[in-house]
């Protein structure tokens, strides 16, 4: 089963002091902010001095908060669930956060009685029932809304149709249908969104009244011709079952003649 990319020290390029930021394990593409800073759900961290750049007003500092308060009148949360951010992510540069937790660990070792702990359920958790998943938490696994119509439409170039249902989870796995079908719930529907006509594989055939009609025609309609998933989608097209169907098929054999 594929298994989704590990990606670190990776950089990418961007209008920053150095020319590139850090992206870590973030799986592009990524969605632009409204802002027209900074990509949703990520943190933008020059590659060589480690400052972030504000998703509001495009200025870069090594720590996030103080400017937050005083310029934007925001507090850290509230900027990252506006942009897509885990509660938990850190608004400081890569160096700070060492240093800081180089110091808090010593502090854990020589006072192991008096430790913070958190409660059960708390806002950082990462996994809490009834709440949406930032963007952030997708784009480190590659199932943001702008990576999955990427990946169809990768696939659908390198096959020249639109791929299907068990196309797609032999490229890349029952993990990314589960979050096809759990977002767009229909990926038929999906498909004519992003402008794709949508193909049908022998898992999931196209049927239709044409398609019962035509298979029985010439032949006496009975359950024997159908498979187990054909007689099951037969009742959707024909109410009555095999006797209706039986009724059509007579009806145009006599047309014919």
């Amino acid at each position: 089963m594929p298994s989704y990319p590990q990606l670190t020290s990776r950089k990418i390029k961007y209008d920053s002091p150095s020319g590139f930021i850090h992206i870590g394990k973030y799986v592009p593409p990524f969605e632009k902010n409204d802002t027209g800073f900074g990509f949703k759900g990520v943190v933008i961290e020059d590659f060589d001095n480690g400052k972030l750049q504000c998703n509001i007003c495009g200025e870069w500092f090594e720590q996030m908060a103080q400017h937050l308060n005083h310029k934007h009148n925001i507090k850290s949360p509230e900027y990252k669930k506006q942009f897509g951010l885990l509660l938990s992510t850190a608004l400081k540069s890569k160096k700070m956060r060492l240093n800081q937790s180089e110091v808090m660990q010593k502090m854990r070792k020589g006072n192991k009685k008096n430790r913070m702990r958190f409660e059960k359920n708390n806002l950082f958790a990462g996994n809490r029932k009834g709440t949406i998943r930032a963007v952030e938490g997708k784009n480190k696994y590659g199932v943001c809304d702008l990576q999955i119509m990427q990946k169809v439409l990768e696939l659908r170039e390198e096959l020249g149709k639109t791929p299907t249902l068990t196309q797609l989870k032999e490229r890349y796995g029952g993990a990314f249908l589960f979050h096809l079908h759990k977002r767009y719930r229909s990926y038929v529907k999906y498909c004519y969104q992003i402008g794709l006509n949508p193909c049908y594989s022998n898992f999931n055939p196209k049927y239709s009244r044409e398609y019962f009609i035509e298979k029985a025609r010439g032949k006496t309609p009975s359950i024997r011709i159908f498979t187990i998933n054909e007689f099951k989608a037969l009742y959707k097209y024909f109410k009555g079952g095999i006797n209706e169907l039986r009724e059509e098929v007579n009806k145009l054999l006599l047309i014919g003649n």
